[in-house]
């Protein structure tokens, strides 16, 4: 995505925004960019937005004139990826509700945690990493259905992003030496805790787990090599329903050959 399309994204945000509400993530993007010094302080206040000595900035239009209409929607990559860096200090800030449909027919929902993007080639898809253990029953309901739709709620910005697509679970087998390179990366990126959860006894009545590589690692301190039992877990999205409602604003994206359109929507 570009830079343009990013600063038009957080700019929403910051429009949106409750009043007094400091805006750190917005410094630290621009004074990458160079755009302001680091040290600045953005504050939003009604009905102006201003910092130290600058200019303010009218934003006291109605709603719906000050976001675009669906000849000019911003992508949700874009819209996504403000609204998790304003959510990353958050505890809880990168879990996600995903859904899935079982063997009869049911539908069966947990909560994972969202762990970045991986890029494809150049069909332009990409897609949404979790992990998960190949014990759990999401495994055998994925191999029934790969259809899913992904929640995730930010509530500090009143914002809902529904995301659909198909599941696909990368293990040791998996013939693509790329995708196994971001499985192996994955687990190298876990906490000691969660890496020893895949050695723990498969879902069902209790039993007391076995002794544990503490951490996951060997008795040098090294990390093992990840079990068969850890999953690398993509969703690969093809529509993305956002709905805000601090302004009732709904804008659907779909992709349809390798191409993503966004058209604005009734709430």
């Amino acid at each position: 995505m570009s830079l343009q399309t990013y600063l038009k994204a957080l700019v929403q945000q910051l429009l949106i925004s409750k009043p007094g509400e400091p805006h750190s993530f917005l410094i630290e993007v621009l004074a990458k960019t160079k755009g302001v010094p680091a040290s600045h302080s953005f504050v939003r206040n009604d009905p102006v937005m201003s910092h130290s000595s600058s200019a303010s900035v009218e934003t006291n239009k109605e709603p719906n004139d000050q976001y675009p209409g669906s000849e000019e929607c911003i992508g949700w990559r874009a819209l996504l990826e403000v609204s998790s860096n304003r959510a990353r200090k958050e505890r809880g800030g990168n879990y996600i509700q995903i859904a899935t449909v079982d063997a009869n027919g049911l539908p069966r929902c947990r909560t994972v945690v969202f762990r970045g993007f991986l890029e494809q080639d150049s069909s332009g898809r990409s897609a949404m990493k979790m992990i998960t253990n190949a014990q759990s029953d999401k495994v055998q309901q994925v191999a029934h259905c790969p259809h899913s739709e992904m929640v995730w709620w930010f509530p500090k910005s009143s914002e809902q992003y529904r995301i659909a697509g198909e599941l696909q679970l990368i293990g040791p087998d998996h013939s693509d030496s790329e995708m196994l390179d971001a499985r192996k990366q994955m687990w190298g990126n876990l906490s000691d805790p969660a890496r020893e959860q895949f050695w723990w006894n498969p879902p069902g009545p209790y039993h007391p787990q076995p002794e544990l590589p503490a951490g996951g690692r060997d008795t040098a301190g090294k990390v093992l090599h990840p079990p068969e039992t850890f999953l690398m877990m993509l969703l690969w999205p093809s529509r993305v329903d956002y709905l805000r409602l601090t302004d009732n604003y709904h804008q659907v994206d779909i992709l349809e050959d390798n191409t993503w359109s966004a058209r604005r929507m009734n709430p």
